[in-house]
């Protein structure tokens, strides 16, 4: 099997310690994080603390605290892969993620050796999961897991994208602990613009929302640089968005159209731009498991 390639294990904790060959291994909590199908990527393991999909969903979406629901286990956690590891999780969820330091491995029900909760900050909802649950949709959640990982460890293509800026710069907007609708639109937008631009080699063009137009049409987006009668598919309303928050700290925008003065408010905007954005993520990870809308940022269903 390549090296790459994602497989099932079956539900029980499989690794123990081997003394006789030095492979100790090691176990970290995952708190927040829907699961309920064991899964290998990356050479880590994924063992999910329950196989209920309504209990897995209670457990993960709760707002109030952080709730155990697997571990992973490997014979090594290098810091950088628990750092991308729980950026992952977090994009996927659209919620605020934990993955504990690693312990080494030594009960046979790991989920035993971490906390069923922690008590910290309130997670902030960031709109919903936006890859679908392992219940009813099997490899999308391991295969995007394995994807983003690779893609975030990959320098040459981060450099050559602004892939891994664009990626935590959105992953950031929800894991704020008190979230500012202008800190979350200036990351997103700022984020976008970084990935088009290096995407294009374009650092110069003054007009940013033909910039995103052309990029965003490339990746199947339908989209404009102006539209009137389609404004929320206009780039140049959000990059008017964008101006008023950073040279005027204003949440309005102004644009005159044929003589008529419109303003754009960005609470109008900004619920569809943050899914724009996250689905452009998506796209940029190269994952497309066939069930996505990716015209879910203008009419909000985000699954077919």
């Amino acid at each position: 099997m390549p090296n790459n390639a994602v497989h099932r294990t079956p539900l029980r904790a499989p690794v123990t310690f081997d003394v006789g060959h030095r492979r100790v291994h090691f176990v970290c909590g995952i708190y927040g994080f829907e699961i309920t199908r064991p899964f290998e990527v990356c050479g880590m393991q994924f063992v999910p603390l329950t196989n209920s999909f309504r209990e897995a969903q209670d457990f993960a979406r709760g707002l109030d605290q952080y709730n155990l629901t697997a571990v992973v286990i490997a014979e090594d956690f290098p810091r950088d892969i628990l750092f991308r590891l729980e950026a992952v999780l977090s994009f996927i969820e659209h919620l605020d993620v934990i993955v504990t330091d690693p312990l080494p491995l030594v009960l046979a029900q790991p989920h035993d050796q971490f906390q069923k909760v922690l008590t910290t900050s309130r997670r902030h909802n960031g709109g919903g999961a936006i890859i679908g649950s392992d219940t009813f949709f099997q490899n999308s959640r391991a295969t995007f897991i394995e994807k983003a990982l690779q893609r975030l460890g990959d320098s040459a293509y981060c450099e050559a994208t602004g892939y891994r800026i664009l990626f935590f710069k959105t992953t950031e907007t929800f894991r704020q602990r008190k979230p500012f609708i202008e800190v979350s639109y200036f990351l997103l937008f700022s984020g976008l613009e970084t990935y088009v631009r290096k995407s294009l080699n374009d650092f110069d063009s003054k007009d940013v929302a033909v910039l995103l137009n052309r990029h965003l049409r490339t990746l199947g987006f339908n989209v404009f640089s102006f539209r009137e009668s389609q404004l929320e598919r206009s780039m140049d309303t959000y990059a008017r968005l964008r101006n008023a928050l950073f040279h005027s700290s204003k949440f309005e925008a102004r644009r005159t159209i044929h003589g008529s003065v419109h303003t754009y408010q960005l609470s109008d905007f900004y619920a569809q731009f943050l899914t724009l954005v996250a689905l452009v993520v998506v796209k940029a990870t190269d994952f497309d498991d066939g069930h996505l809308n990716w015209d879910a940022w203008i009419d909000r269903q985000l699954l077919k």
